[in-house]
């Protein structure tokens, strides 16, 4: 199995930083960053199996991102980092709930679900993914 890339995205570049940490001691290639407008470069210029969105990106401002992304990138996976569903968001792929393991469980458990799904629609249904832990 290949290594999996991660693109992680937030607006708190400590939290982001840390999540990306985490995720790359899991075994993740994962990039970062903390603007928006560096977003659609780095997905046309390297494949990225997941964009995982943090939490603190609740503001319709960011649900419309989230969409415009969705339109340039239909086959991508979208996680977005939150307790449950906004229901603003019918565009991203799934939602985790933020901690450590937990993000690190549900991201794992997205990839292998999903490693031979090809996606050829924008309307993919949402789903909230929790770990085994439950936290």
């Amino acid at each position: 199995m290949s290594i999996k890339r991660i693109l992680a995205y937030g607006e708190d570049a400590h939290v982001i930083s840390t999540r990306a940490m985490i995720l790359q001691r899991a075994g993740y290639d994962v990039a970062h960053t903390t603007r928006a407008d560096e977003l659609v470069p780095l997905l046309r210029g390297i494949f990225f199996d997941m964009l995982l969105i943090g939490d603190s990106l609740r503001t319709l401002q960011n649900v419309r991102l989230v969409q415009r992304l969705r339109e340039q990138f239909p086959t991508l996976a979208i996680v977005m980092v939150q307790d449950e569903k906004d229901e603003r968001d019918p565009w991203s792929t799934a939602f985790v709930s933020s901690g450590p393991e937990h993000i690190v469980n549900a991201v794992r458990s997205f990839l292998e679900e999903n490693h031979n799904a090809v996606r050829k629609t924008s309307k993919i249904q949402p789903k909230v993914m929790h770990s085994a832990a439950g936290l």
